[in-house]
């Protein structure tokens, strides 16, 4: 049995990605975890873009269902062109494939985690996700 691991979210190391603001943190690969995708930004400032807007409607791509928590300050969602303000401790989810979202830094030091995978299937590392991990110079965990 393998033991627990923990950390903090600061100790995880990141880096910037090109569509957000925000620092990135691979959650996913930090802890090498398998069955689903989970990662962090930390935007510095209110205004900051920190998820590019996207859907996962390409069938050729990773179509994740998509769960996000604002773990701190606040951000403005928006999901199919609805405006969803959403303080420290709101969960919006982008359930259909299909959802265009994005969302923008309300306060300094918003905080938004992200979990997602694609319904029905084993979790595999996406080539999204193995770019921007090799653009902040990580490697895949597990390879």
């Amino acid at each position: 049995m393998a033991l627990p691991t923990h950390s903090t979210l600061t100790s995880i190391s990141g880096g910037q990605v090109p569509y957000s603001d925000a620092t990135w943190r691979p959650i996913r690969n930090h802890f090498g975890i398998t069955a689903f995708g989970i990662n962090a930004y930390t935007a510095a400032r209110a205004g900051d873009s920190i998820i590019g807007d996207h859907d996962h409607a390409d069938p050729s791509c990773e179509r994740h269902q998509e769960l996000y928590f604002v773990h701190a300050g606040a951000a403005r969602f928006v999901v199919d062109g609805m405006e969803i303000d959403a303080p420290a401790g709101t969960f919006v989810s982008a359930h259909d494939v299909a959802t265009r979202r994005s969302a923008t830094a309300l306060t300094d030091g918003t905080v938004v985690l992200v979990v997602g995978a694609e319904a029905g299937a084993p979790f595999e590392i996406t080539s999204a996700e193995r770019g921007d991990l090799a653009s902040v110079g990580f490697s895949p965990n597990p390879a």
